[in-house]
């Protein structure tokens, strides 16, 4: 018998419930974050036997570390803004941080989530939406992409 897997244990993560961590502080007001991602690069080898016979091997080289991009409307939460502008004006190691997205079910409990903690985050780059006078939307976005060393999955 098949299951939902809304119904099943712990359910599946919504892609409208997310929370956003700065080193260890809670921001909330996020509308999106993009670019999640883990993976190796992937080395071939090819050889040729002598009866002409090719065989290919793949194996798992270095691990590759995302750029990922979060975008939230324009505020004076002066966390991130901070951070951004120790960025840009100091030595970037020395602004290195810890970072984490949660991922959520719909029903938000502490016990069904996902963390994902992007060790030793900086951001790379900043930037804001596109301003006009004759604009109905009121508010103004900005992006900014983080680049870590790593991603570890956390509790």
């Amino acid at each position: 018998m098949a299951t939902d897997s809304n119904t099943a244990v712990g359910g599946a993560f919504s892609a409208s419930r997310f929370i956003f961590k700065l080193d260890g502080l809670k921001l909330e007001r996020f509308k999106g974050v993009s670019g999640v991602e883990i993976g190796v690069e992937v080395r071939t080898s090819t050889t040729c036997d002598e009866q002409g016979n090719w065989s290919i091997v793949k194996t798992a080289g270095a691990p590759k570390t995302p750029s990922v991009r979060v975008t939230r409307g324009m505020e004076k939460s002066p966390e991130v803004t901070q951070w951004i502008k120790d960025v840009y004006g100091a030595n970037v190691s020395k602004k290195k941080t810890p970072a984490s997205i949660i991922f959520m079910t719909d029903t938000g409990s502490e016990g069904e989530k996902l963390t994902v903690n992007l060790i030793n985050a900086w951001v790379s780059s900043w930037s804001a939406s596109d301003l006009s006078s004759d604009s109905t939307n009121g508010t103004v976005d900005e992006t900014f992409v983080i680049e870590c060393e790593r991603i570890e999955f956390g509790q």
